[in-house]
């Protein structure tokens, strides 16, 4: 790929995964996408030839590095702890830690790639659902395994409503995380991921802290 086809990929990606996220994927158009990112149709159409394969190349972007990130992190964690378990705290800032990251830049990009796989989460569409179970599955998988490690004695029912109830809880905060002023009528302020990120850490923890 030259460098100016490179150029046009990226300025389409990073217009679509800002429209996407304001906008979902039913009220964005290619035409919007190409207007942002100042390409014309045909290049959408080279690069990924309808709107389906973009909002999941969109979305494969930013999952698969956050995925490896946690995976990482998860290997580094087991080592340190040896035969015992991963702190239960440091589980949960691996969960959740690499997606509020997203918030922490200086631009709007990782803003707009953090509330976009929240939405895509919240609001799943139907060729997505595949996309999604092969991207999350083997990370949730593992993680579910260093997990129940802490709470052995809950039964498997009780272990995987909590689980639910956790995940459910950090996809809503990805969602929402951009207009928290206005929803907590200005206690919290909007994009506010040093805030979010402990809080989150202290809620999951205690979830999976609680006796049965």
């Amino acid at each position: 790929m030259s460098n100016a086809d490179k150029e046009t990929l990226d300025r389409i990606l990073i217009a679509a995964e800002s429209l996407f996220a304001d906008q979902g994927y039913d009220g964005t158009t290619l035409r919007q996408i190409t207007r942002r990112a100042k390409v014309n149709l045909a290049a959408v159409n080279y690069h990924h030839g309808d709107k389906e394969s973009l909002y999941l190349e969109v979305l494969r972007r930013r999952i698969q590095p956050i995925n490896q990130t946690r995976l990482a992190m998860l290997d580094e964690a087991e080592q340190q702890a040896g035969d015992q378990p991963v702190p239960l705290a440091v589980l949960m800032e691996i969960l959740a830690g690499p997606l509020f990251e997203l918030y922490a830049g200086p631009d709007e990009n990782g803003r707009h790639g953090a509330r976009l796989i929240g939405r895509a989460l919240v609001e799943p569409l139907p060729f997505t659902e595949t996309f999604l179970a092969g991207e999350f599955q083997p990370w949730l998988a593992r993680f579910g395994q260093a997990l129940r490690r802490h709470v052995p004695a809950l039964t498997p029912e009780d272990f995987l409503w909590r689980f639910s109830f956790v995940i459910g809880a950090l996809q809503h905060a990805l969602a929402t995380l951009h207009r928290m002023k206005s929803l907590t009528r200005g206690i919290c302020r909007d994009n506010d991921h040093n805030a979010a990120l402990p809080r989150f850490v202290q809620f999951a923890t205690g979830v999976f802290g609680a006796r049965p």
